[in-house]
């Protein structure tokens, strides 16, 4: 009986390894597997630091201007207006601060041509602009001190806004550059320098800068008008003292042939000139100033057919001499046409943006000014940065997403996917913003308050944190989509890309705030001397109604257009790849 018992237990036992064995195997397994995921998330997390972060000593040194930039803008410049309703009626202080506004953005192409020819001056150049926006914020900070006559308000709010938007306009384009330009020196290899990279660390430490000016804003916001114009404008001086001390670290800026207005209207006036030379036979005709960038086609990129006449341009004709052709103006470089043909080539994409940067334009003015009487208004400034932190995340989150559903082939198809998406939502935000506007009247109403401008309404500031956010998904797809549509070509220089996102800002935000302007001066039975006295609810359900079925249906028309450009660019390449390696 023992020895039967003893076999029994021998059996069981003998029957529950495998199980066992099969338990501990499992067990190995994930354990290994998820040390193997592991590792490769450490691996992953190790790449992205390594492709985001370059530590840069000449950038640590800008940085200071950049934050002193964004403290000013988040504490003053993106609540402006509720500083000039202080003093002004709501219809002229949104013109004020919409002026100040398209000013910055139309400025930029002055500043662009002057760091062009004062290319050695760029640290005298960085000088002027700190002085100019400081200018400005002392000015502003000594008329709310009274230390003038009311008499000359208006005189010295008028040369405050253009002394900022002079300071706006110049001093981060040429602090980006500058960084840039830093970071580039990183590289490994400087002949095969990769401008992604250089350009997504560059946006790191932007985001650092961001983040820091985001946490000293959160207390300076809730302080006095005065104090806020004299600490914005001690910080920025101090950080160009920091800039100047960095001085050694930083790396010669070389003069580079960035793109300018005027170089356009030449080329286009050389074309006309041009007019009666035909187009060459052999693409050795055309006059290029770099050996990398000779044409091997007989029509110059961007192959558009209603542009083509542009080429002639860069045509060398053959009964003057070369140094004539370019004394009189008759003949530009290769890469110089192209930029202007694909300068061109854009206008239609530009033109479907203006009513958008309407809304837009209306939103940044307007909703700070509806928030300042509600009840919390030192919360507006979480407003503003979940404005920004939503513009940024739809930005990344959208760009990420679409990559994935769609192939790297169709990147203009994916840009085109977010700007009809921020049109979308823009037709979204109006209507949100509608309503609770129409709400805050209620209130108003109720409470009878319409002749009180500035006593508190009884109605929560958080009321309007859907339309903030709604507006900064609206300007991170349709903004973020357009500044990567237009940048989205290998045959562009930096230079050349900067020059087109200057470009892309005049458009939506200078021209946009311009219309506003326009239509807050036609539309006067919405507006009244305060907001109380006015209908914006009605003003943004006109936005709601027409801006962004014009849009819609522009849209519609270009992108058939641009893709059947695309389409006719790809077909005219192959086809020429096939000839040269015939003749090969």
């Amino acid at each position: 009986m023992f020895i039967a018992m003893e076999r029994h237990e021998h059996t069981e036992i003998t029957t529950k390894n495998p199980y066992v064995n099969t338990l501990f195997l499992k067990f190995i397994f994930h354990l290994f597997s998820r040390n193997i995921t592991f590792l490769n998330c450490l691996s992953t997390i190790k790449s992205w630091l390594i492709y985001n972060i370059c530590f840069c000593k000449a950038v640590v040194f800008t940085l200071g201007l950049v934050f002193s930039y964004k403290l000013a803008e988040k504490v003053i410049v993106s609540v402006f207006i509720t500083y000039l309703t202080e003093y002004y009626d709501l219809r002229k202080a949104a013109a004020y601060a919409n002026l100040e506004e398209g000013l910055s953005k139309l400025l930029v192409f002055f500043l662009i041509y002057i760091s062009k020819v004062f290319s050695d001056h760029f640290v005298m150049i960085i000088f002027c602009l700190i002085v100019t926006y400081t200018s400005g914020m002392v000015i502003f900070a000594l008329t709310v001190s009274d230390v003038f006559p009311m008499s000359l308000f208006d005189l010295l709010s008028i040369t405050g806004l253009i002394l900022v938007a002079v300071g706006r306009a110049g001093l981060i384009p040429f602090i980006r550059g500058f960084a840039v330009d830093q970071l580039i020196t990183h590289e490994p290899d400087l002949q095969d320098i990769d401008v992604e990279r250089v350009i997504a660390r560059e946006e790191t430490w932007w985001r650092v800068a961001w983040g820091v000016s985001s946490l000293v804003a959160i207390p300076l916001f809730n302080t006095s008008w005065t104090l806020r114009f004299r600490i914005s404008a001690s910080v920025m001086a101090m950080a160009f003292i920091v800039f100047v001390l960095g001085k050694r670290f930083y790396h010669k800026r070389e003069s580079s042939s960035a793109a300018t207005p005027f170089t356009t209207i030449r080329v286009i006036k050389s074309a006309l000139l041009n007019w009666h030379i035909q187009y060459p036979s052999p693409p050795d005709r055309f006059f290029t100033e770099d050996e990398n960038n000779t044409s091997e086609t007989t029509e110059l990129w961007p192959q558009v057919k209603w542009l083509r006449w542009l080429d002639k341009a860069a045509v060398i004709e053959s009964t003057l001499e070369q140094n004539q052709q370019i004394r009189e103006g008759r003949l530009f470089s290769v890469t110089e046409v192209q930029e202007t043909k694909y300068i061109l080539k854009m206008v239609p994409m530009w033109c479907a943006f203006p009513m958008f940067g309407l809304v837009l334009s209306a939103g940044n003015t307007f909703f700070a000014e509806q928030a300042m009487d509600l009840e919390f208004p030192g919360h507006l400034i979480y407003l503003i940065l979940l404005q920004s932190i939503s513009r940024e995340t739809v930005s990344s989150l959208s760009t990420l997403l679409l990559s994935i559903w769609y192939l790297d082939e169709a990147k203009q198809k994916q840009n085109m996917v977010r700007i009809w998406a921020g049109m979308l939502v823009s037709i979204l935000c109006c209507t949100v913003a509608s309503r609770v506007e129409a709400h805050r009247l209620h209130v108003v109403a109720e409470n009878e308050l319409l002749d009180y401008p500035f006593k508190t309404i009884p109605m929560s500031i958080w009321w309007l944190a859907p339309q903030f956010c709604l507006l900064g998904l609206m300007d991170g797809l349709a903004t973020g989509g357009l500044e990567d549509f237009t940048n989205d070509e290998d045959h562009l220089s930096l230079p050349m890309k900067n020059f087109l996102t200057a470009i892309n800002g005049f458009v939506v935000t200078g021209i946009g705030s311009a219309l506003n302007i326009i239509f807050i001066y036609q539309n006067t039975k919405y507006f009244g001397s305060t907001l109380n006295l006015s209908r914006l609810d009605l003003y943004y359900q006109s936005f709601a109604y027409y801006v962004p079925t014009l849009n819609c249906a522009y849209l519609l028309m270009i992108s058939i257009t641009i893709y059947r450009c695309s389409a006719v660019a790809q077909v005219n390449s192959s086809q020429s790849q096939i000839i040269v390696a015939d003749v090969a």
